[in-house]
């Protein structure tokens, strides 16, 4: 019968030896496999001991992935089948419009955010890129939600949103729509906004909700993540935490746990948090992603979630049919490498295709203060990397859709360039005592001359270790591996000379496509009056300064007026009127101007001016109020000729001024010898020295004082004529 050993004694002893000092876990991992591969008779002659291969490489990161923008627009549309999306970190998460019902002017919609659970313990919802101030509970279904406060959405705009532990539809939005939401439609499990919209005055329609329907956005901090290290499931930022996530969750093909090497995961999580200096003082988290990952069929999973690994320039491995997370950050050798086996060829390569060599790198990484939009990392160079490639420059353009800080783009754009440059390659087959290393791991290789210009540190890219029959008592350990040059300057980052600064941006959604006028200034009186030929119009001018659009036109004026004597309610506002249009030409420099003519004097106006563009019209800027009047002017005094006393009554004979502005007199009465207490008892027309004859009637006894004052039509009035007394008996 013939006997198989399940190892020589001196491979046990290897394989169960404790392991070096090790500055990560990805060694020493083989003691639980000489159990289960080896617990029953060898059934070949080949047996596979759990080979590692690292899965993560640099095509992942330059891979022609959806680009976050585009995606984001993609997401907008409208649509009855949305994307499956997984909102990470905190950033933008777009919202796909799943459901919606007009009544009248009134929009009630609802909007696929997440298709999952979210924290939202902190948020700001964006409508056409503007932000929105609420009052109210929007998490509070069977109340009134939050209520718009600012412009232009203050009177227009509620909304309630889902955190995914929602069972039904908001209540008002399921007693107005008439059957067409129901209470069942609540989206459980899904991160969802329902809003109800009120177009509003047609006016301003267009600049209210400029696109059908509206667009939104929502800024906040989303999934919720398990951590394997303490086991409590919360909201990250961290890399390596939301790359095991989309392992395990994922809708493709989950990960369970036990095919996760999660002390890896959580070696990977501690590394993403380390606290790395930056330029202008403080530190940032060294790994954090944020971004939307939208799942589509069709592809690998590992391909899908690339991006999320681009964020950290970090590497997954299969070992022994376990997937785990190796980190981008510099390693110490866990084992020393002096010679190879004869079992296969020893194969060294010294320099790389030069398609594969980078001497320059950018990274395209989304800008939160470009409203999430891709913005370019100034530009990583290779010290001596040029002269090396013989003076030609080849930059590598690395897609970072899940990095929203340049400054750490500017560090994984250095990883990536550096890892290119790594040109030496060794493979072959290891003695026995490389049993520990595995896909990821770090040596140092020791080589004899003529072999010493290939010594130094390497990473393992693959090893296949296999146990094959060497004779009829014993197996022999095969361990063929590739290993490629690295080296600590790969990840060492200097802030203060590396860094390189990002002008920001100041994004602001509010900004209509053409801006209105920043004031209107009205004034009535001698400023604005119009005299022509001694005749005199009362007019209300209005002023204001150039838009600031550059492809403004011209503006449109509309005023409304009101007569504050009159009763209610013939003294409310009217509507407005039209004031006629300015040319852009008829500016006087820095200022234009507009005339309401033939304004009634005493009455009150108000003006409004918008700016008509290439690209349409601005919202209205409006004016203050004004009353309107004429120019000032000092009449002539009228006199009283006679005040004559009677029984109840007195008889008043008044010759009017000699001043051709004057229209009309005005009598004042006092029972003290005080104009400051007199009161106006009636007003008679007549022009210039006309005499004007009045009975005051109805008086008790005693002595009244009367004075006399004339008026032009402008209002403008003269002093009051000398006093007249008379008794009443």
């Amino acid at each position: 019968m013939r006997k198989f050993l399940l190892l020589t004694t001196a491979l046990v002893c290897i394989g169960m030896a404790p392991a070096p000092a090790q500055a990560d876990p990805i060694t020493g991992a083989i003691t639980g496999w000489l159990t289960t591969t080896f617990g029953a008779t060898l059934g070949g002659v080949i047996a596979q001991l759990g080979g590692s291969i690292l899965l993560s490489q640099l095509s992942m990161a330059l891979a022609g992935k959806p680009k976050q923008e585009a995606q984001r627009a993609e997401l907008h549309r409208p649509t009855a089948l949305p994307a499956y999306r997984y909102v990470y970190g905190r950033c933008w998460a777009p919202g796909t419009p799943v459901g919606w019902h007009v009544v009248g002017d009134i929009l009630y919609i609802c909007y696929l955010l997440n298709s999952r659970a979210s924290a939202l313990t902190d948020y700001t919802v964006l409508f056409d890129k503007r932000a929105v101030t609420a009052s109210g509970d929007p998490f509070n279904f069977a109340g009134g939600g939050a209520v718009a406060s600012n412009e232009p959405f203050s009177g227009h705009l509620r909304y309630w949103i889902g955190r995914g532990s929602q069972t039904t539809c908001p209540a008002q939005i399921v007693s107005e729509t008439g059957g067409k939401f129901v209470a069942t439609d609540a989206w459980r499990g899904r991160t969802v906004l329902w809003a109800r919209m009120d177009c509003g005055d047609q006016d301003e329609r267009s600049d209210r909700w400029p696109a059908t329907p509206p667009e939104l956005n929502v800024d906040g901090d989303w999934s919720l993540v398990h951590d394997p290290r303490d086991g409590v499931t919360r909201h990250t930022r961290n890399q390596a935490l939301i790359v095991r996530d989309a392992l395990r969750t994922n809708p493709i093909r989950p990960y369970a746990d036990a095919y996760l090497w999660d002390e890896t995961f959580g070696w990977g999580a501690d590394v993403a948090a380390q606290a790395v200096a930056v330029k202008a003082g403080g530190t940032i988290p060294r790994y954090r992603c944020d971004g939307v990952l939208v799942w589509a069929d069709g592809s690998e999973l590992e391909d899908q979630i690339s991006p999320l690994l681009a964020a950290g320039a970090s590497r997954l491995i299969r070992v022994g049919g376990r997937l785990g997370f190796v980190p981008a950050i510099a390693r110490d050798p866990v084992h020393v490498i002096t010679d190879f086996t004869e079992g296969q060829p020893l194969e060294l390569t010294r320099w790389q295709p030069s398609d594969s060599l980078y001497t320059e790198g950018v990274g395209r990484y989304t800008a939160p203060d470009r409203a999430y939009e891709s913005a370019e990392t100034p530009a990583f160079i290779a010290p001596g990397a040029v002269v090396a490639d013989g003076g030609l420059a080849k930059r590598m353009d690395v897609q970072l859709d899940f990095v929203t800080d340049h400054r750490q783009g500017q560090r994984v754009v250095k990883i990536e360039v550096m890892r290119s440059r790594m040109q030496r390659t060794v493979s072959g087959e290891l003695m026995p005592d490389a049993f520990r290393l595995v896909a990821g791991s770090v040596a140092t290789v020791t080589l004899p001359a003529p072999m010493t210009p290939f010594n130094g540190l390497y990473e393992v890219e693959t090893i296949h270790p296999a146990a094959g029959i060497n004779d009829d008592h014993s197996i022999t350990l095969r361990l063929p591996v590739v290993l490629r040059e690295t080296s600590a300057a790969i990840y060492a980052w200097n802030a203060a000379t590396e860094e390189k600064e990002v002008e920001g941006a100041s994004f602001d959604g509010s900004i209509t496509r053409v801006q209105r006028p920043a004031s209107v200034a009205v004034v009535s009186g001698a400023a604005a009056a119009l005299i022509s030929g001694g005749n005199v119009t009362v007019r209300v001018e209005a002023s204001w300064p150039a838009s600031t659009s550059a492809s403004a036109q011209g503006y449109q004026v509309q005023y409304r007026t009101r007569n504050p004597a009159a009763a209610p309610p013939l003294n409310a506002w009217g509507d407005w009127l039209d004031g006629g249009s300015v040319d852009r030409a008829a500016s006087d420099g820095t200022t234009y101007r507009s005339w309401i003519a033939q304004a009634v004097n005493g009455n009150q106006y108000q003006v409004r001016v918008r700016t008509v563009g290439l690209y349409g019209k601005s919202t209205w800027m409006e004016s203050g109020i004004v009353t309107a009047s004429g120019p000032a002017a000092v009449l002539l005094t009228p006199s009283i000729r006679t005040a004559t006393g009677g029984s109840g009554r007195v008889d008043l004979v008044i010759d009017q001024s000699n001043d051709a502005a004057t229209t009309r007199v005005e009598i004042w009465r006092a029972t003290v010898n005080d104009s400051a207490s007199a009161t106006m008892i009636t007003v008679r027309n007549g022009g210039p020295n006309a005499v004007v004859s009045y009975a005051n009637t109805g008086l008790s006894a005693g002595t009244y004082y009367y004075w006399a004052r004339s008026r032009d039509g402008l209002g403008n009035a003269s002093p009051y004529s000398p006093v007249k007394s008379a008794i009443v008996t």
